[in-house]
């Protein structure tokens, strides 16, 4: 399991190096307002998770110019409506149903960039299936990850996205540890998805995700505000095969 800290690049090689599981288990957490050298991180081989602060510090202008520096770092250039909507072909989006020349392929992903989440409603899965169907049409060319809300069961999850590669563990914290989430994440486990928990501050929480053997990686503020307090340890707990190993390993 990894953990996705909010630090930049600077901040994140100095742990790396001062902190023994910082070398396998330590990434980046991007936001709206922290996006700066992404690409320099991804080239410093830090798996990178890109979040779009909708349960702190939403903002539509900050968002949509994350997207076009997410596109600089993975492309060189802020990409035409056409390229974005290139994915989506098998939806019957493609470009020569709407007249346009199809663009040429786009370059992979850089091996290293997790997920960028779609713009979500906290604690609400029906809300964020309408923001989910608003904007991952203009989001489809990156690697979707989508924030799985209180009630998301009964909404339902889009498996068959294009580009759907990850699913965050949001809503409130009774859901995140109830039996319906962790039904989700193991489906999307099997599936091949990304998963990853978002708020996780405390020992007690990470062996929970640990034990559901299921859980790529892990965010927290704690692990953000207070860095050379809690990376420590809190590397060393992710860093763990699972609860019960690191019961046995004593």
């Amino acid at each position: 399991m990894d953990l996705l800290n909010g630090g930049g690049l600077p901040t994140l090689l100095r742990c790396r190096e001062q902190y023994p599981a910082g070398a396998t288990h330590l990434g980046r957490l991007a936001r709206p307002r922290h996006i700066g050298q992404l690409r320099e991180t991804l080239d410093a081989d830090f798996r990178v998770g890109i979040d779009n602060d909708a349960f702190s510090k939403w903002s539509l202008p900050a968002f949509v110019e994350q997207i076009q520096r997410i596109e600089l770092a993975l492309w060189g250039r802020v990409l035409r409506q056409v390229e974005r909507l290139a994915p989506l072909a098998p939806l019957g989006l493609d470009a020569a149903a709407m007249g346009l020349t199809p663009p040429k392929p786009l370059p992979p992903w850089h091996k290293n960039l997790l997920f960028v989440t779609v713009p979500d409603v906290p604690f609400d899965a029906e809300a964020t299936a309408r923001r989910f169907a608003d904007w991952a049409l203009f989001m489809s060319h990156l690697p979707l990850a989508l924030c799985v809300q209180d009630g998301a069961k009964a909404v339902g999850i889009p498996w068959g996205w294009p580009n759907l590669r990850a699913l965050f563990m949001a809503g409130s914290t009774e859901y995140k540890l109830s039996d319906e989430m962790a039904e989700i994440c193991r489906e999307g486990k099997r599936r091949g998805l990304h998963i990853h928990c978002g708020r996780v501050n405390s020992r007690k929480r990470i062996r929970h995700l640990l034990a559901l053997e299921c859980v790529d990686s892990i965010d927290g503020t704690g692990f953000d505000e207070w860095r050379d307090t809690n990376l420590p340890w809190g590397l060393e707990e992710v860093s763990a095969t699972s609860y019960q190993l690191m019961l046995g390993a004593g």
